[in-house]
């Protein structure tokens, strides 16, 4: 059977509507998120490239986001929030398991 990773689009849509959420950045590292936005902006032009990055590892996948929350929240509240999303999201497809979840809080305020 064939593995079918969640749609990066997908995610970043459910982490950007998370209470809490006002703000969404690259995940990866700075080579891997331009070599992302150049092969998306090929692939898909006209499009943003997506933010959150899914690994394929050996027992799951690995999600990592980077958020940003409002000066008013909690960031262990709206971290588990996002962290809840992310894993209902990727458990409908029901095809791959979730190794990891790393929910990054990159700013807040």
């Amino acid at each position: 059977m064939t593995e079918v990773l969640p749609s990066t689009d997908q995610l970043d849509a459910v982490v950007r509507q998370v209470p809490g959420v006002d703000a969404l950045y690259p995940a990866g590292s700075i080579v891997s998120t331009v070599l992302s936005a150049t092969v998306h902006a090929v692939t898909h032009p006209g499009q943003a490239a997506p933010m959150v990055l899914i690994e394929k590892q050996a027992d799951g996948v690995r999600v990592t986001v980077r958020i940003g929350i409002g000066a008013t929240e909690s960031s262990t509240e709206v971290s588990g929030r996002v962290h809840d999303a992310i894993a209902a999201h990727v458990g409908q497809s029901g095809t791959v398991p979730v190794a990891q979840i790393a929910v990054i809080v990159a700013r807040i305020g």
